[in-house]
């Protein structure tokens, strides 16, 4: 798990995983020259803290702006975050003959991919996708089927592959939903069956962010 940096810089606070970012803030308030021995690119903290368009990159945040999803049963709403890198062509879904409570949710990728990973059985999507990394980003997670529609309807063209895709919504102890990305179809498909399957991140609304974007620009 990756450290948290804190920051507190006249009337800025930060507190970030991204060192990019905690590195971009401090040469922005205190007027330090840039370090050329630091390799990376550098944002705006307009850029790291506004969305983009969608199927823009959002600098900062890891990858594409997929949109807004609607969070499940009353819990907040968020931007999704598709970075291009994290896609795997073809693996499976896993324990095929065991239902695992907690991983029926339709529009809850995290909460399916955390109820998967906590199961006695093995999920390799599941696991897969909370091992990759964006832009010092380490949230990421397996999407759930509407996670997975959403970026078919905005971002399609993110994927080469236009045929099924797994999501981590499981339909009973032997099958799992899939996302056809030609026509926008989905049916559920054995957890044995291998597949292409890609990660996603998320920012709470209201988010963190939201606050420090007052700070960050009143202090300019």
């Amino acid at each position: 798990m990756q450290n948290e940096i804190n920051l507190a810089v006249g009337s800025t606070t930060l507190s970030t995983t991204n060192p990019l970012l905690a590195r971009q803030v401090l040469e922005q308030e205190t007027g330090l020259a840039p370090f050329a021995g630091i390799a990376g690119e550098l944002i705006t903290l307009d850029e790291y803290l506004t969305p983009p368009d969608i199927g823009q990159h959002w600098h900062g945040q890891g990858g594409t702006y997929v949109g807004v999803m609607r969070g499940e049963n009353g819990e907040p709403d968020y931007h999704l975050i598709a970075p291009k890198h994290a896609q795997i062509a073809s693996i499976i879904y896993g324990g095929y003959g065991q239902r695992i409570t907690g991983a029926d949710h339709i529009r809850d990728g995290l909460a399916n991919t955390r109820a998967l990973l906590a199961a006695e059985t093995e999920h390799p999507a599941a696991k897969w996708a909370i091992e990759q990394q964006a832009e010092g980003h380490a949230d990421l997670y397996l999407p759930a089927r509407a996670e997975v529609y959403l970026c078919w309807a905005n971002i399609p063209e993110q994927f080469d592959d236009k045929g099924w895709w797994l999501t981590s919504t499981q339909d009973g102890p032997d099958y799992a939903w899939v996302q056809y990305f030609d026509d926008g179809f989905q049916l559920s498909d054995g957890k044995d069956d291998a597949r292409p399957a890609f990660a996603v991140r998320r920012i709470v609304l209201p988010s963190p962010l939201n606050a420090l974007t007052d700070r960050a620009r009143s202090a300019r």
